[in-house]
């Protein structure tokens, strides 16, 4: 239903009109979400719903876009959006998969680093070789060489 302020009413929240789609989604693919909910005032039910939606935007980025700080932030509004009645186990589980990405991302990041500094330690180690070689060349080189008559007399 339309309402005069911009807004469309989905399963009992007043959304934005550009947020419908999700809201839609959401509902139709976990219809128990606000099944549930505690709050009754519709300016409130309407803060968990926006908080809800920008959760599942910050779960929508890459790993790499998110620090640490704001996973937390990310799973402290989780809980609060459970703790006033909503169903939110699937977007959980999402988090966590997310929070595991981050984990294995930064910890490949440490394993490329070092592996890094192996090749260039190793790359030292093959020039000097490199090197060695090249002088024992030379020198082999100079060790055979024929003898002029005025080297001899």
């Amino acid at each position: 239903m339309w309402n005069g302020d911009g807004t469309v009413e989905v399963n009992g929240f007043r959304i934005f009109y550009s947020e419908v789609d999700c809201v839609r989604r959401i509902f139709e693919k976990h219809p128990e979400t606000a099944m549930n909910i505690r709050p009754k005032n519709q300016m409130v039910k309407n803060a968990y719903m926006n908080n809800l939606l920008d959760l599942i935007d910050i779960i929508c980025l890459a790993p790499q876009e998110l620090t640490e700080e704001e996973l937390r932030d990310a799973e402290n509004t989780l809980f609060e959006l459970v703790e006033v009645g909503f169903e939110l186990d699937w977007l959980k589980k999402k988090l966590e998969e997310l929070c595991v990405k981050k984990k294995k991302m930064e910890a490949r990041g440490a394993r490329m680093r070092e592996l890094d500094g192996i090749i260039v330690e190793q790359r030292r180690v093959l020039w000097a070789l490199e090197t060695e070689r090249k002088n024992e060349e030379n020198e082999a080189r100079s060790d055979s060489a024929r003898l002029g008559f005025e080297d001899v007399v």
